[in-house]
């Protein structure tokens, strides 16, 4: 019961700091979240080698733990080769996206409306003016290929207009 209680404050604090006096930015908190994220990888990864290594077949373990049986063998050759290390999760490198859902949002608002809408003469959108009204109104500038990886994200797609001749041929 008492481990129970402290594991419910430790959450509580982490979303609330203000609360237990911690003086953690917002910052903070999002990479200890991301941390966590990368524990709990390493955590399945190591379960699931552990079955295997109980007798379970790989296919059953993929099935189990919602990954490909790729994904298995690779975890299986790396135990193999490194032992327990090489199961570890790695944590990507570089700086984490500043995309959030709220962008995410924002950037479906404005998709979902028509270009002629938002001031502009086409009829089509392009990832350019996407990104040029999500910045006018969030403030947030992000690269053509994070505004695309984020439309798609959204289930939307790039699509090629059908070019058609305006004025009917007319035969000689």
């Amino acid at each position: 019961m008492y481990l129970k209680n402290a594991l419910l404050i430790a959450k509580v604090m982490l979303y609330f700091p203000s609360l237990g006096g911690d003086s953690m930015t917002q910052n903070q908190r999002r990479k200890r979240v991301q941390n966590q994220d990368v524990l709990e990888r390493e955590r399945r990864r190591i379960r699931a080698v552990q079955k295997v290594l109980d007798g379970a077949k790989q296919n059953e373990v993929a099935e189990e733990f919602h990954v490909t049986e790729g994904a298995v063998s690779q975890w299986m050759s790396q135990y193999k080769e490194k032992g327990w290390d090489g199961v570890k999760a790695i944590p990507k490198p570089g700086r984490p996206i500043r995309f959030t859902e709220e962008y995410r949002q924002v950037l479906f608002e404005i998709i979902s409306k028509h270009p002629h809408w938002w001031g502009y003469e086409s009829d089509l959108w392009t990832v350019s003016m996407a990104r040029d009204i999500l910045y006018e109104h969030t403030g947030g500038y992000f690269s053509k290929t994070r505004i695309l990886s984020a439309l798609h994200e959204l289930g939307l797609s790039f699509q090629k207009p059908e070019v058609r001749a305006l004025e009917k041929k007319t035969p000689k």
